[in-house]
């Protein structure tokens, strides 16, 4: 018998397009299992790519001149992919991402060069050289319409990511004694007292991230189907 998924991802008609719905079907799904879900359906799908008439990305690298924000686990996955050994979360943003700040507000995405590709883009055969390892946010944009509910849950799962990351890099400064260190800055003002714990704080896998923890009460009423098949 097969396994009924956690999290399901399918086709939905928008007028003369294919995209994409989701639903959660079991409560116990994580960050993962949404990841896994996405994944598939990048596979699997008939969806009505916006951008290139072709199933599959390969060879299409438009996204990868979009920003693309970093959550605290792509950081850790990528510093393993790269074998970065530099215990100083700063030092491998420096290498892999881009800090800016505006005022109170920071914003971490992967690094991109001065042809405004991401760095970890092969130019030649335009493919991702960090596949296993891409962000969370490459893995779950789909050139194609989107539910509201299946928008609002990327968006949910993406910004609290990224705001566990920034957490974590207000943490290291204040325990080197330092201000925070960042790549481009407009009246600089972040404030740790900002960024409070969320789903992601204490976890290193999305695997052990609850969707049900990180969603709002309202998102996760409009996502949790539990007897759908």
């Amino acid at each position: 018998m097969q396994q009924r998924k956690a999290v399901l991802v399918t086709p939905r008609r928008f007028g003369n397009k294919w995209g994409y719905d989701l639903c959660v079907t079991d409560a116990r799904a994580t960050v993962q299992d949404y990841l896994d879900a996405m994944n598939r359906a990048v596979e699997d799908l008939p969806l009505s790519r916006g951008r290139k008439k072709v199933r599959a990305c390969a060879g299409c690298d438009l996204c990868c001149a979009e920003r693309a924000p970093l959550t605290w686990i792509d950081v850790l996955n990528l510093k393993k992919h790269l074998r970065i050994r530099d215990g100083l979360l700063q030092h491998t943003l420096d290498r892999v991402g881009f800090i800016m700040v505006d005022g109170p507000v920071v914003d971490i995405t992967l690094r991109r060069d001065d042809d405004e590709r991401c760095a970890f883009l092969d130019r030649r055969n335009r493919l991702c050289t960090i596949y296993p390892a891409r962000p969370l946010v490459c893995q779950t944009f789909i050139c194609c319409p989107a539910t509201r509910r299946a928008v609002r849950l990327r968006e949910w799962v993406v910004n609290h990511g990224e705001d566990e990351l920034v957490r974590q890099w207000l943490i290291q400064a204040a325990q080197r004694g330092t201000d925070p260190v960042f790549h481009e800055g407009y009246r600089p003002k972040p404030k740790l007292g900002d960024w409070k714990p969320n789903a992601f704080t204490g976890k290193k896998h999305y695997s052990r991230v609850l969707l049900k923890e990180l969603l709002p009460p309202g998102v996760w009423k409009q996502v949790y189907v539990p007897c759908s098949t």
